[in-house]
């Protein structure tokens, strides 16, 4: 992410069980409490009192589960295309963008796309869970403004099957984050992809901007789940002026 590298001393990791981490077999943890216990734990490893923290949609939860939990420790919070409520609210707007999908020209070519990948998603073949290849191969398209993207940026990424189970398994997504927001009192930023599907800007990104007094919210255009792939000139403006305006 450039528009973190030009102005951060960016530390990446991987989350328990995911890339070169490893993790316990042991569903019951892998809730939201558990990866906050984790961030806090990788904190102090570094020797650091206050950090700016950063994630991407389910790493957005965490960031902001952490920010509800620890804020004190906390410089400021950039959340991007973070999920804080999977409810009926956001059910529905999902279901809204995939069909508004229908008229687009990649949608077209391919008629069946959003029927099977709909029923692949609900479950409704039947048969053994899907992986999550399978599903991405399925919806991978979804996931962009422009379905191009898909296939270069879902190449370069690693899935494990394990960790989601065991994630889904103990209820990891599933806290609303919404009543908790306005006990953040870093600053904090909101950025999402007009066009997400996921995660998106009505029932995600501006729903947590009204619970959170002072936050900033930010859609970049044309983008949908992964901003700093499809506008990345426009997404490395926004955390360039966001983080002017903190430091000043």
């Amino acid at each position: 992410m450039p528009g973190f590298e030009e102005r951060f001393t960016v530390v990446y990791f991987d989350t328990r069980h995911s890339g070169k981490s490893t993790g316990p077999e042991d569903a019951m943890q892998y809730t939201l409490q558990h990866y906050v216990g984790d961030i806090d734990a990788f904190r102090e490893y570094l020797g650091l009192d206050r950090v700016f923290i950063a994630g991407h949609s389910a790493g957005g939860h965490q960031a902001l589960g952490y920010g509800i939990a620890h804020d004190d420790r906390l410089l400021g919070i950039i959340a991007i295309d973070a999920n804080v409520s999977l409810d009926d609210v956001r059910m529905g707007e999902m279901i809204r963008r995939i069909n508004e999908r229908r008229s687009r020209p990649f949608y077209q070519e391919h008629p069946t796309y959003i029927d099977d990948a709909m029923a692949l998603m609900s479950g409704q073949g039947g048969g053994a869970r899907p992986s999550i290849q399978e599903i991405i191969a399925a919806s991978g398209a979804f996931y962009f403004h422009d379905p191009e993207f898909a296939e270069a940026a879902f190449g370069v990424m690693e899935f494990d099957d394990s960790v989601l189970a065991y994630a889904e398994a103990s209820g990891f997504q599933s806290d609303d984050l919404l009543p908790q927001l306005g006990r953040i009192t870093a600053p904090t930023l909101f950025v999402y992809g007009d066009d997400d599907f996921q995660c998106d800007p009505v029932s995600q990104g501006g729903r947590a901007h009204a619970a959170l007094p002072g936050s900033r919210f930010e859609v970049i255009a044309e983008a949908g789940h992964m901003p700093w792939v499809e506008q990345p000139a426009a997404f490395a403006e926004v955390i360039r002026d966001w983080f002017e305006r903190v430091q000043s």
